[in-house]
């Protein structure tokens, strides 16, 4: 297996498990919050902001610009 192959299969399961919370939020609220509310919560915070904004560039860096 290529590095590459590899790399696709760990973005596949984090998009996997945000889809499967973000369905888990909607059908029992009260279960966990929703990706959104978390990232919203997260960037409350200057750091955190900066670091969000700059793993948002990295991947999309990584992602498109091969």
């Amino acid at each position: 297996m290529s590095v590459s192959t590899a790399s696709y299969l760990v973005w596949a399961a984090i998009g996997v498990v945000t889809l499967w919370l973000w369905w888990l939020s909607r059908v029992r609220p009260a279960a966990g919050a929703a990706p959104g509310d978390v990232v919203e919560r997260l960037v409350t915070n200057p750091v955190i902001r900066i670091v969000v904004v700059l793993g948002f560039m990295w991947l999309g860096w990584h992602l498109f610009a091969r």
